[in-house]
């Protein structure tokens, strides 16, 4: 079964399991600092692979959506509808992605 030969090589991967948990928490970390360089966010920590972020004046969410994926070619979320509150989703993805979307953020 699939459940036995997770079990088999599961010691064989656990050290490359944990360097690349590692190196997501620190660029989660670093990630997030940065992000609260930008005055129109507020992020709320996380733990998962992705953030839930405040849009503060004088953006909006949709506004924020729309203006990425047609200057940038950046896909966000807009939670505001779900969340009944001005809330973006940002995906937390390699340095390279993340230094992407930090930039698009602070030229909108």
């Amino acid at each position: 079964s699939i459940a036995e030969f997770v079990v088999q090589i599961l010691g064989k991967y656990e050290k490359s399991y944990q360097e690349a948990m590692n190196t997501f928490r620190a660029e989660r970390s670093r990630f997030i600092s940065v992000l609260t360089d930008i005055p129109y966010l507020r992020v709320i920590p996380s733990e998962a692979n992705y953030l839930l972020c405040e849009v503060l004046a004088p953006h909006t969410p949709r506004e924020l959506a729309i203006r990425l994926l047609k200057e940038h070619s950046i896909l966000l979320k807009d939670c505001s509808a779900k969340c009944h509150a001005p809330y973006i989703r940002l995906a937390i993805r390699d340095t390279k992605d993340n230094n992407q979307l930090i930039h698009a953020l602070k030229i909108v």
